[in-house]
């Protein structure tokens, strides 16, 4: 298989990770791309079993209003075992090493406050035995932007569960948990195997419908895959920041979250937060003049007052973006 191919192939993947092969392969063959379904089959087999992708979903916290937040660590050198502690807690989807006045920003998703409070009495524990003992959390308050995929805005949740009647269970969360890490391409047998209820593990057809009606309710907002760390430098954005934006007009974050910053390709997570500097995002480029020439572009729209980047110099978990850009020339293989 070709590089190129690979690369749209991997792109399809994160648009559609469920997309079966023959879906995968007349996709291709639309490009002028004549790939077999068994050939296809066998390179992804192949990246799974190399461990350069893993499966996951995009969730939309706005519609079940689950909680997201980042927590920012300031460790030494000397204290590794800090990260692999970390990797170690629930609910963790990012951690990251940054250059700054801290040096370890991590990002959780929780589904209610006993779990918030639990990560967080586990960081309390975490941080005790650390030489600075300090960290900052970051409260995200409404999530516009995640895994490249603009989530806002929602239809309010009263409305979804008015218009579909659908509420959220234990046996809900659970899945989302299961999807949210998974070694190898969906299967509602191998999900329901996963599963733990009170009267035995849910059977096939039951993970069917309750994935089917998230899905509905827009709470799953795609099936996705997530790039390894180690294939994250081969990709077309391997570099990742942090970057802290202030509009000028207050009034305008939704607006200016929305309209400017979401469509931007750069731009793979955008959030509101409770911080002075109200948008926090995660950009990534494929050069620090790439980044440049995307912070100017920002200013260029007149309606950010003041931003503050962070570069990322150490990806510890496998993220979720697009992974290359998209090329429109035709290619055979």
């Amino acid at each position: 298989m070709s590089k190129q191919t690979s690369k749209r192939l991997l792109n399809m993947l994160h648009e559609d990770a469920r997309a079966p092969l023959t879906r995968l392969s007349d996709a291709l063959a639309a490009m002028q791309v004549k790939v077999s379904r068994q050939r296809i089959g066998r390179y992804i087999s192949q990246l799974e079993a190399q461990k350069k992708i893993s499966y996951s979903i995009i969730e939309n916290p706005n519609v079940h209003e689950f909680k997201t937040f980042f927590i920012e660590i300031k460790t030494n050198p000397e204290e590794p075992e800090i990260v692999s502690r970390l990797q170690e807690l629930q609910h963790v989807r990012s951690i990251d090493g940054i250059i700054g006045q801290n040096s370890i920003i991590a990002k959780f998703c929780t589904r209610n406050d006993q779990q918030f409070s639990a990560i967080l009495g586990q960081v309390d524990h975490l941080i005790t035995g650390t030489r600075f003992q300090h960290y900052k959390i970051l409260n995200v308050i409404k999530s516009y932007k995640d895994g490249g995929m603009a989530l806002f805005p929602p239809e309010p949740p009263e409305l979804f569960n008015a218009k579909r009647g659908f509420i959220m269970d234990e046996n809900d969360e659970q899945l989302l948990d299961i999807l949210q890490d998974m070694p190898q391409q969906y299967s509602f047998d191998d999900i329901a195997r996963q599963t733990s209820t009170p009267r035995g593990p849910l059977s096939d057809s039951q993970v069917f419908r309750r994935v089917h009606r998230m899905e509905d309710a827009r709470v799953i907002k795609a099936f996705t895959i997530k790039i390894a760390p180690g294939l994250i430098p081969q990709t077309d954005f391997p570099l990742k920041f942090y970057i802290q934006i202030l509009p000028k007009r207050l009034s305008e974050y939704d607006a200016i979250a929305v309209e400017t910053l979401s469509p931007k390709d750069e731009i793979v997570e955008l959030y509101r937060t409770g911080e002075e500097y109200g948008l926090l995002g995660v950009a990534r480029t494929g050069s620090i003049d790439g980044y440049r020439q995307f912070l100017e572009s920002l200013y260029n729209t007149g309606k950010i007052q003041d931003t503050i980047s962070t570069l990322v110099i150490d990806e510890k978990l496998p993220a979720i973006f697009m992974p290359f850009k998209e090329h429109h020339d035709a290619t055979t293989n």
